[in-house]
């Protein structure tokens, strides 16, 4: 998928074909990666093109998603499902957003008002680095969608920016970074910032607190890296790292979050 949409994006043709005729399954990581690819076609005063999936559930799913109508690529009406997040570009920090998705969330999984307030804290963080750090002229990419036969939330957040290790070698105390491995490792880490003047740095790493608890899983992709923290088994949790073959330009983050209906997730500060 990331080939297929730099081969789009460096094309010298007028015209961007989106054939997804064939497409059976697509998840909030195609979603917004198509959604960044398109827009900078446009943005060149390009043409795009869709050819909509022939499955119709997949097609109806991205009507619902509102794919369709975020670039008037057809005329045809959409219906909302639920629960789920819109396909959504922010040029700026959206909080009802984050309300939106912390409530997407709540439909599956049962949270005490601290851990709610702590992922509140972390995707608000998550998406305000966009803005402060990523320097991307796209703005934000946000996409939710829970798939109760698979048991799991996906939630996906990207920028088409200068990607994380560049972004944490401004400050002087990262510029010893070599590899988009490191910064991605890196900056899941407490307190870990490009803010020059300090302050902040706990979104992901509150977040990758909460996806191991769930025994879900993290992926960070920017650059060259890929790094999956997969938490499906407690007893052996792993850190999977890819070499991409092509740089991805900016910082795509997939949460994937397991519904658990059965649990109670709380902060070991908070008591009942």
């Amino acid at each position: 998928m990331i080939e297929l949409c730099h081969k789009a994006r460096t094309a010298g043709k007028d015209t961007l074909l989106v054939d997804l005729s064939r497409t059976t399954f697509v998840t909030p990581f195609g979603i917004v990666l198509l959604a960044g690819t398109i827009s900078e076609v446009l943005s060149n005063n390009k043409k795009a093109e869709y050819i909509e999936p022939r499955d119709v559930k997949t097609k109806r799913f991205l009507q619902g998603i509102g794919f369709n109508k975020f670039f008037n690529l057809t005329r045809e009406p959409y219906k909302i499902e639920s629960p789920n997040v819109q396909l959504r570009c922010l040029k700026k920090i959206d909080y009802f957003l984050t309300d939106q998705i912390l409530e997407v969330f709540k439909s599956s999984i049962s949270m005490s008002e601290g851990v709610q307030g702590s992922l509140k804290m972390a995707l608000n963080e998550l998406m305000t680095n966009v803005f402060d750090h990523s320097e991307s002229r796209k703005g934000c990419y946000v996409c939710a969608q829970t798939y109760p036969q698979a048991g799991h939330i996906r939630l996906c957040v990207a920028d088409f920016g200068i990607g994380i290790l560049a972004s944490l070698k401004k400050v002087s105390k990262y510029k010893s970074l070599r590899s988009d491995y490191d910064g991605i490792k890196l900056a899941i880490q407490e307190g870990v910032t490009s803010r020059k003047q300090g302050g902040a740095g706990k979104g992901l790493d509150n977040i990758n607190r909460f996806v191991k608890v769930n025994e879900g899983k993290l992926y960070i992709l920017s650059g060259r890296g890929k790094v999956l923290w997969n938490y499906s088994d407690p007893k052996k949790p792993r850190i999977e790292e890819q070499t991409m073959s092509l740089p991805f330009d900016g910082t795509l983050i997939e949460l994937e979050i397991n519904v658990d209906k059965q649990g109670f997730y709380f902060l070991t500060s908070e008591s009942f």
